[in-house]
């Protein structure tokens, strides 16, 4: 694989990277393409996009889903406890400042968190699909969500030192 697509959530506008990738690109809300030679990289919500949109072509890798499906309000405090304890992470993301494209965003986010994609991941082979989890993510893929990936079959691998948000040992861990 030599083209790889970081997905992100469509709220977000950017991401400050540790380092330079020449083979990664960035793409916001939707995945944008029918490439063969890809590798998609779901982060976050980015991560239910790409399952939701991933043509069967190529890879996917999905760090950090929020998954299994869970009642919005529960999302709902994991997301206050997420923000009290590692915060949104501002100096390396960077938020659009339009309040109509967020709150369209957040509309989509809810319609996401109520997607079950049980039956989905049940049609993916399992050497087509990763997940990466940062081992002290207690929010959003938390030990819950690592058991029901591996009760699916897939390969779970945990990153230590690392949360939810965007990190250099993610980065690490995925050979960018």
């Amino acid at each position: 694989m030599t083209n790889k697509i970081l997905l992100l959530p469509g709220w977000m506008t950017g991401l400050k990277l540790y380092g330079k990738y020449d083979n990664l690109s960035m793409q916001f809300g939707k995945i944008d393409t029918d490439a063969e030679d890809v590798c998609i990289i779901g982060l976050s919500l980015g991560a239910l996009v790409a399952l939701r949109d991933w043509n069967g072509k190529g890879k996917l890798i999905l760090v950090n889903p929020p998954l299994p499906k869970r009642n919005v309000l529960i999302w709902l405090i994991r997301w206050s406890k997420f923000i009290l304890s590692e915060g949104l992470f501002l100096e390396r993301q960077k938020f659009t400042k339009n309040p109509f494209k967020y709150i369209i965003e957040i509309v989509r986010c809810v319609k996401l968190l109520l997607v079950d994609f049980s039956k989905r991941l049940d049609e993916i082979p399992k050497e087509n699909l990763t997940m990466f989890r940062g081992r002290n993510d207690d929010f959003f893929c938390d030990d819950e969500a690592v058991q029901f990936m591996r009760s699916k079959g897939f390969q779970v691998i945990e990153i230590e030192n690392c949360g939810h948000n965007w990190s250099e040992n993610i980065e690490k861990a995925l050979n960018l």
